[in-house]
């Protein structure tokens, strides 16, 4: 009887492959995982803060709109009171000036005569 030598074959995949295997497609997926969700997460914060830009450029509007109008009722009000305003206090300053002047002249020739 003459024995027939079989030859020993590794199988395909060993257990050890299919786990490496299975943990790389597991860390593969979680990490198309993770990119998917960092996407959605940096599209979340571009829209956060273009949504902040608005907003900021809205409310600046709306401050320089509301200054706008407090400067005018309180120079509204201010006139009714008879205060002057300061264009009125220059030309006040000026004509004070031209009296101080006019006052000196008079003076000196007034000293010579």
């Amino acid at each position: 009887m003459t024995r027939t030598r079989t030859r020993k074959t590794k199988p395909a995949t060993t257990l050890r492959g299919i786990t490496s295997n299975a943990r790389k497609a597991i860390v593969g997926g979680l990490d198309a995982t993770r990119s998917l969700v960092l996407g959605k997460a940096a599209e979340a914060r571009d829209a956060a803060m273009a949504g902040a830009a608005t907003a900021r450029t809205r409310t600046l509007d709306a401050m320089t709109s509301l200054e706008k109008t407090f400067e005018t009722r309180v120079s509204q009000a201010i006139a009714r009171l008879g205060v002057p305003t300061a264009s009125d206090v220059r030309a006040l300053s000026r004509q004070v000036a031209q009296l101080q002047a006019s006052v000196e002249r008079l003076k000196r020739s007034r000293a010579r005569a």
